[in-house]
């Protein structure tokens, strides 16, 4: 499957062709996101509309919203069966709740691919066999 189909089925849950596409990123890459991390994939500052994105994602059960240390941030963890089936991805790993350290690489993980977005990823263990053999 590739990132086009991917983002065009997560986008049939609702969701814009950006963040559809940003949705199946985080996915395929740790399941947990910050809205820094959104606002650097979309280009856009942090406002209203990056309020409201990830008020619809925990208003539709999409994902859980977890508090930090630092006061007003939040992690959140995007683990709807539905979206991962959508990707073809129904059983990932990424759907159970990470401990702290574990997400901290995720979102890491995270940030080198947004930063890197032109390289081609492998992010599943199926890409990584087709691209090994």
């Amino acid at each position: 499957m590739t990132a086009a189909e991917r983002a065009a089925a997560v986008e049939a849950y609702g969701f814009t062709p950006r963040q559809a596409s940003f949705v199946a990123t985080v996915l395929l890459h740790g399941g947990v996101c910050v809205p820094r991390q959104y606002c650097a994939f979309a280009g856009i500052t942090r406002g209203q509309v990056v309020q409201d994105f990830f008020a619809r994602l925990t208003a539709r059960r999409f994902a859980t919203v977890y508090p930090c240390a630092r006061k007003g941030s939040h992690v959140y963890h995007i683990h709807h069966k539905a979206l991962y089936r959508s990707i073809g991805e129904p059983e990932s790993r990424f759907r159970r709740r990470a401990s702290v350290e574990r997400a901290l690489e995720r979102l890491m993980v995270l940030d080198a691919v947004l930063m890197k977005r032109e390289l081609a990823w492998l992010a599943t263990e199926r890409e990584k066999v087709t691209y090994c053999r």
